[in-house]
């Protein structure tokens, strides 16, 4: 049994290539929203407006068209979402009428948005937009002739201007998103055409407008966008339905249906001489009001007159339609819990999930490095999986033994098609992800996105998340949880990329100062030795990389990473799980500790091994090595109590003074290098 090398698995390369295929998807799933071709069935706003002078006709449930505020949902302890049409922007309100109808999730282009957050997001994308075309311009969007006035290079130029917005990288491409769709539905007639723009839409909205585009918002946005709480709840809740709920009926029915000689005919139609109550009765599930499974019954007089039973039921489509639904839920189980790369999780076929002699489960991985040969079969390699999605896995398995539901062994293929399946690409993980976006309601369903949000959680960790840890991973405590993870360096390497985001600047500002300048404390030394033994790797553009690699190697180990600037101007570096009875200095003493615990940096201790002094925290700790001489020099009636504890401070700070002065451009000598600027 061979375990996946880090070093091997997480080349600068393939790091590089996954975050811009993140960057990549995000982007165009957005653009994607704003353009496309309106259903046919669907009534436009132009034959709306035209017909209903009033304009009262509802956009949602709350509210009519012409109302100065669009009250779209009411959500459940949080804020209604609302849209707002202010006297003061009268000239603008007519354009944001008829472009925002078609962010609302039931007009929206080609039913691409299905969330009114994202109605409200593009309520946002409206005023920047209006601000570099119209108010830059002195244009009003409300009258026919400024609207005409507008031209293509006009609009380049806006773009451009957005691009070059240092201080708001993201209005280029929001900008490009608003500009599209005023095309696209002006293009198609679907607004009043007093707001309909009138030019070639190919000289804006460009191969070449559209990869800048995209190029751009890979360098400048962050490809880290974990599901919200609300997002995961409703993953967790679709999920859990389908497999602790559903799958166990659903295993009484595969049972009962292959005691029936069912099990490997491909026409898998039951016929009765009369209506069959015990049938009816196990192929019709129903829990909490949702439909599971049905099954339908067919009388034919023919064939009672033919001599033949009359009675016939079909169940294989509905059946098939239930295995696609459990086979969304583990999807979002491996996805939250192994997170593999697109390309890997495609590949996964049935018997790659096995449980060994010692009642662990396994998963082989094939993985695949940077080559392009279309030939290149991979290398397969094995990680452990949590025991909930084995013993779950083990369950389809056996639904999917019925007549022909094997066929070529895929773990993640539909159930529904019948067609032979030679190869799983993205478009099949495509499909599944807009499955899962249907039954749950959640935009951006991607696969980049679930490993990034049990990293968010594990390295955000409270009471409430450590619970749902647990939940997820089956284990009794947050240790070995760590453990499981750090057999997993699919997982170490989310969690890794996770602290780079979260604590980019802290880090990188630790970094610069040990390379560059001096640094004092434990954590320090060990990020010092890396420098000097690898120093290729901590300059220029692999710096960046470098620290994901680095805290790589540290959660392989099965310890979690903290990092956090304390007042005093020094830094907090903790890795590993804290323990009541061997707390550090700024826990000791405090009340009511909760169960799971994190240094308190309000209450650094300088004393701590975990405490990380760099050059720009010299002046305090000159100046609390100055005030503690005065306090033990002037007063005469000190407690031995509290002199002993001023002396131990006092001397903290000595030594990390000292460790300073002996540490000034140690690295950097010894590396003979230049300080480069991070």
């Amino acid at each position: 049994m061979m375990m996946l090398d880090l070093d091997k698995y997480f080349t600068i390369e393939s790091l590089q290539r996954d975050k811009g295929e993140s960057a990549n998807k995000e982007c165009n799933h957005s653009l994607e929203t704003t353009c496309g071709k309106t259903s046919g069935s669907a009534i436009s706003l132009s034959v709306k407006l035209r017909e209903n002078s009033s304009h009262d006709f509802p956009i949602s449930e709350y509210s009519l068209y012409r109302d100065n505020v669009w009250l779209l949902e009411y959500t459940t302890g949080k804020n209604p979402t609302k849209i707002h049409f202010y006297k003061e922007d009268e000239k603008y309100n007519g354009l944001k009428r008829v472009l925002l109808y078609y962010a609302i999730p039931d007009f929206s282009l080609s039913g691409t948005i299905k969330s009114y957050s994202t109605t409200r997001s593009y309520s946002n994308l409206f005023n920047i937009f209006i601000s570099y075309v119209f108010k830059h311009n002195h244009l009003s969007a409300n009258d026919r002739t400024d609207i005409d006035c507008i031209t293509p290079s006009m609009l380049n130029e806006a773009l451009d201007r957005a691009k070059n917005n240092n201080d708001a990288p993201r209005h280029y491409s929001s900008m490009f998103s608003m500009i599209r769709l005023w095309l696209s539905l002006s293009r198609q007639r679907s607004i009043p055409e007093k707001y309909r723009l009138d030019i070639d839409f190919t000289s804006v909205d460009n191969k070449k407008r559209h990869k800048d585009v995209v190029n751009h918002f890979q360098g400048i946005v962050s490809t880290w966008v974990p599901f919200s709480e609300s997002e995961l709840a409703k993953l967790m809740e679709y999920s859990l339905f389908w497999l602790e709920s559903a799958l166990p009926e659903l295993i009484n029915v595969r049972d009962y249906l292959g005691g029936l000689d069912l099990a490997n005919k491909s026409s898998a139609t039951f016929y009765s001489w009369e209506p069959n109550e015990e049938f009816e009765k196990l192929t019709n599930i129903t829990i909490h009001e949702i439909n599971v499974m049905s099954s339908s019954r067919i009388y034919s007089k023919t064939k009672l007159e033919n001599r033949s039973k009359p009675y016939s039921y079909t169940w294989k489509n509905q059946y098939a339609i239930a295995l696609d639904h459990v086979r969304n839920a583990l999807f979002i189980f491996v996805g939250l819990l192994i997170g593999m790369r697109a390309r890997e999780i495609g590949q996964i076929m049935l018997d790659d999930i096995y449980i060994d002699n010692n009642g662990e489960y396994w998963i082989n991985i094939t993985r695949f490095k940077t080559t392009n040969d279309s030939n290149y079969q991979g290398e397969t390699e094995v990680i452990p999986i949590p025991s909930f999605i084995g013993d779950c896995v083990s369950s389809f398995k056996h639904l999917k033994s019925l007549s022909d539901f094997n066929k070529e062994s895929y773990l993640f293929q539909s159930n529904k098609g019948r067609k032979v399946l030679n190869n799983f690409t993205d478009a099949q993980i495509k499909l599944i992800t807009n499955e899962i976006k249907k039954f749950t309601g959640i935009e951006r369903v991607h696969n980049h996105r679930f490993r990034k949000t049990i990293a968010e959680i594990l390295i955000n960790r409270s009471e409430k998340n450590i619970d749902l840890i647990r939940m997820l991973f089956g284990h009794e405590s947050y240790a070995m949880t760590l453990k499981y993870i750090a057999r997993n360096p699919f997982m170490v390497n989310a969690i890794a990329e996770a602290i780079e985001v979260n604590f980019t600047k802290d880090f990188h500002e630790v970094l610069r100062s040990i390379r560059d300048e001096s640094y004092s404390g434990k954590s320090a030394e060990k990020i010092a030795h890396a420098m000097i033994k690898t120093p290729e790797k901590f300059v220029g553009k692999q710096l960046k990389l470098q620290v994901i690699n680095y805290v790589s190697h540290i959660l392989s180990s099965g310890e979690m990473w903290f990092i956090h600037r304390s007042a005093l101007g020094t830094y907090c570096i903790h890795s590993g799980e804290i323990k009541k009875d061997d707390l550090p200095p700024c826990l000791i003493g405090k009340k009511n500790l909760g169960q799971f615990l994190s240094p308190d940096v309000t209450n650094c201790q300088l004393d701590c091994q975990y405490c990380v002094a760099i050059e720009k925290s010299r002046k305090a700790i000159s100046d609390n090595i100055n005030f503690y001489h005065s306090v033990l020099e002037s007063t005469d009636n000190i407690g031995k109590k509290a002199g002993k504890m001023i002396r131990k401070k006092l001397a903290a700070n000595e030594k990390h003074l000292e460790e300073l002065d002996m540490n000034h451009h140690r690295v950097k000598r010894t590396l003979k290098m230049k300080v480069v600027q991070l």
